[in-house]
C-alpha cells in the first residue's frame, strides 16, 4: 500500500486553502489551468477527472449508488462482511465523541457501513455521506474515498480539495482495502470529520485496522491457486464469507478495543447543562445530542465564571478577558448579553448574580459545573481520570487569546497530562493521544509503546508517530 500524500497542518493553513479555492475555480471556469502547481498533484488529477462526469458545480448530496436487495447481500455474504467488528474495534468506538464518521465502501465507492459520532452523522447525512451513496470521483467528484476507488492508493483531502462545495467543510482520509491474495481492490476505508480527519494519525490508524481486516480476510481462504483468477478469488470469497458484522444502526456499539466502559459522550454523562469550550471546533451549547454554537466572547466570561466559584468583578473581568482593559460600560454590556445566553444554555436553572458576577443555582442549591473544563477540573479533583480525559476533549478555547482563558488552558491541559501519565491504562492514554494538542508529545507515545500489549496492532500507529516527531525535532 503506497502512502498517502501529506497531510495535516501545512495544507489546513488559510492561505493554502484561499489557494485551492482560485485554483479550482480557475479550472472548473475550464479558463486555465494555470496555477495548479501550487495545489497537490493528487488532488488536482482528481479534479481534472471528475470533470469529465460531473458539472464544475459538483453535486449537493451523493445519489444513491446500489438497490437495497445489494446492499443487503453485500453486507451479510460480501467479501468486507466480516470487517465491521475490526473497524468498530479499532476505528468506530474512539470516534463516537469526536466528530468523526468512519465508513467502510465496496471496490466502486458505495458506502456499506457508515457510522462515528451521533451529531457529526447527522451533519454529514445533509451530503449523502450515508449508506448505499455513491462517493467514487463519477459520483461526488474529489474526496479521499473517490481517489482511492479510482487509483488503489491511500489519500488524504482537507476542506477546499473536494470538488462538490458541499462537501468542503469537511475534511477525510481514507485508505484501499486489498485482497490478501490476489492484491485486487475490495473496498475503502475512510474516516471523515474536521481537522482531526486528517491529524498525523488518521493514516496509521487507518494502515493498522487495514492490515488487520486483510489478515482476517486471508484466514478465510487459502491462497488460490496461480492459475486462478483475480474474478475466481474474489467470488469465492463472496460465496464463502459469512456475517458477523451484527446491526449496522450508530448505537450499542460493543465496548471493546480502545474504548473502554468510558465511552459516554459528555452530555450524556454530565449532571445539568453542558457548554463545550474544549476540543476542536466553536464553543456550543451541548443539549439533547444537539449542538448550538455561541460566541468566542461568551464562551470566555462563561469558563471563567465556571471556574471562578466566589465570582469576578467589573475590573477583574475586562482585565482577564480583554487584551486591552475595557470601558466599564463595555463589561456591563456583554453581562447584559449574556444573561441570555446562559438562559438558554441552562434552561433556567443557572443564574448570573452580580456584585461581583458569578454564576448560581436558581433554586438556591449546589450549582453544577457548567462547562466541560471545570467539569473534567473536578473529575480530577475527585480522582476520577477516566471520566476527566472523556470531558476534555482538547485544549480549553484553542482560538481565545483572552489572558485568563490562556491560564485555565495552560493549567488544565497540565494537570489532565499528569494524572494521564501517572494513572491512565494503555486504552485510556490510547483515548487522550487522539487530541490534538496530544500528537506531538514524545514522552506520552513512549508510554504508549511501553502500556500497550506485544499483539495490540495499535502499536505500529505509535511508531508511526514517534518517527514523525523524532522527524520533525530532526528538521528543527
Amino acid at each position: 500500500m503506497k502512502k498517502a500524500s501529506s497531510s495535516g497542518a501545512e495544507y489546513l493553513a488559510r492561505e493554502y486553502q484561499r489557494e485551492v479555492t482560485r485554483a479550482f475555480g480557475r479550472l472548473s471556469a475550464r479558463a486555465s489551468e494555470t496555477g495548479l502547481n501550487t495545489v497537490r498533484s493528487i488532488v488536482t488529477e482528481s479534479w481534472q477527472r471528475s470533470l469529465g462526469a460531473l458539472p464544475p458545480t459538483g453535486r449537493e448530496a451523493a445519489s444513491m449508488g446500489i438497490d437495497p436487495d445489494e446492499l443487503a447481500r453485500l453486507r451479510s455474504e460480501g467479501p468486507l462482511a466480516n470487517a465491521l467488528p475490526i473497524v468498530r474495534r479499532l476505528l468506530i468506538e474512539p470516534a463516537r465523541d469526536t466528530g468523526l464518521v468512519v465508513a467502510i465502501g465496496d471496490a466502486q465507492g458505495r458506502l456499506l457501513w457508515v457510522e462515528g459520532d451521533h451529531s457529526a452523522l447527522r451533519r454529514s447525512e445533509s451530503m449523502g455521506f450515508a449508506v448505499g451513496a455513491d462517493w467514487s470521483e463519477t459520483g461526488m467528484g474529489t474526496s479521499a474515498p473517490g481517489i482511492v476507488v479510482a487509483t488503489g492508493e491511500s489519500a488524504a483531502v482537507v476542506g477546499e480539495e473536494h470538488f462538490s462545495p458541499s462537501v468542503r467543510e469537511w475534511s477525510c482520509t481514507a485508505v484501499p482495502l486489498m485482497d490478501p491474495h490476489t492484491r485486487a481492490l475490495l473496498g475503502v476505508l475512510d474516516i471523515t470529520g474536521g481537522s482531526e480527519a486528517v491529524s498525523p494519525l488518521s493514516l496509521p490508524l487507518l494502515t493498522a485496522a487495514a492490515a488487520a481486516i486483510e489478515a482476517e480476510l486471508a484466514a478465510q481462504l487459502p491462497a488460490p491457486s496461480p492459475e486462478a483468477t483475480i474474478a475466481e478469488a474474489r467470488e469465492a470469497l463472496v460465496v464463502t464469507g459469512t456475517s458477523h458484522a451484527g446491526d449496522a444502526g450508530g448505537a450499542g456499539f460493543p465496548v471493546s478495543g480502545i474504548r473502554t466502559a468510558h465511552a459516554a459522550q459528555p452530555e450524556a454523562d454530565a449532571a445539568g447543562p453542558v457548554v463545550r469550550v474544549t476540543g476542536p471546533g466553536a464553543p456550543a451549547l451541548m443539549s439533547g445530542g444537539r449542538e448550538q454554537q455561541i460566541g468566542l466572547r461568551h464562551a470566555e466570561i462563561l469558563t471563567l465564571l465556571d471556574w471562578h466559584d466566589d465570582g469576578l468583578t467589573g475590573p477583574q473581568l475586562g482585565e482577564m478577558v480583554y487584551t486591552e482593559v475595557p470601558e466599564a460600560a463595555t463589561v456591563r454590556v456583554e453581562m447584559h448579553r449574556l444573561r441570555r445566553v446562559l438562559a438558554e444554555a441552562s434552561a433556567g436553572s443557572i443564574e448570573l448574580a452580580s456584585r461581583p458576577y458569578r454564576l448560581v443555582s436558581s433554586d438556591g442549591g449546589e450549582r453544577p459545573p457548567l462547562t466541560d473544563a471545570r467539569a473534567a477540573r473536578d473529575a480530577l479533583a475527585d480522582g476520577d481520570v477516566d471520566r476527566a480525559v472523556r470531558l476534555c476533549r482538547g485544549e480549553v478555547l484553542p482560538p481565545s487569546s483572552a489572558p485568563e482563558a490562556e491560564r485555565i488552558r495552560s493549567v488544565l491541559s497540565a494537570e489532565l497530562r499528569e494524572a494521564v501519565m501517572q494513572f491512565a491504562d494503555h486504552d485510556l492514554l490510547w483515548t487522550y493521544l487522539r487530541r490534538q494538542d496530544a500528537q506531538d508529545d514524545q514522552d506520552a507515545w513512549m508510554l504508549a509503546l511501553q502500556l500497550l500489549p506485544a499483539d495490540d496492532i495499535r502499536r505500529a500507529a505509535a511508531v508511526a508517530r514517534l518517527d514523525a516527531i523524532e522527524a520533525e525535532l530532526g528538521a528543527g
